[in-house]
């Protein structure tokens, strides 16, 4: 009866997901790199990073719902997803206070992105290891 759950995701379902997870991490190491183009005349591949990071997680979210995945898994994917969407709001937020001249918000949201990057990291790994665990249902009922 435990095993009923896993029966309802198809093996292409996790895979696909798994996909979009690390699409969003390699979308993320990018926007990370791209950091490095602030203030110069570059800056707009951040902003270009940042939309298809957040879309992303639109994209994963819409799957996740989709994909009638278990409980733990699906919540964790609707964190990751989550977070994908807030990672580009708190940096206009940090952009827009940073550019017009306020130097103590555009610190206190510099602060929260990094908290909502490490917890973007932390809900990534934790998508992939759940994602990983979760096999293909075993055709003659016993598990392995």
């Amino acid at each position: 009866m435990a095993n009923a759950f896993h029966h309802q995701m198809t093996d292409e379902g996790r895979r696909r997901l798994k996909r979009w997870v690390l699409a969003l991490a390699v979308l993320y190491v990018m926007t990370f790199l791209s950091g490095f183009l602030q203030d110069t005349r570059f800056n707009f591949v951040n902003y270009v990073f940042f939309a298809l990071l957040g879309l992303g997680g639109m994209v994963l979210i819409r799957n996740t719902i989709e994909s009638k995945a278990p409980g733990s898994i699906r919540g964790v994917l609707l964190l990751t997803g989550t977070s994908s969407i807030l990672l580009p709001s708190f940096f206009l937020a940090y952009d827009w206070a940073r550019l017009s001249g306020q130097p103590d918000l555009s610190a206190s949201l510099e602060g929260l992105l990094y908290w909502m990057t490490l917890f973007f990291w932390v809900v990534v790994i934790g998508s992939l290891v759940l994602l990983g665990r979760m096999r293909a249902p075993n055709p003659d009922g016993v598990s392995a």
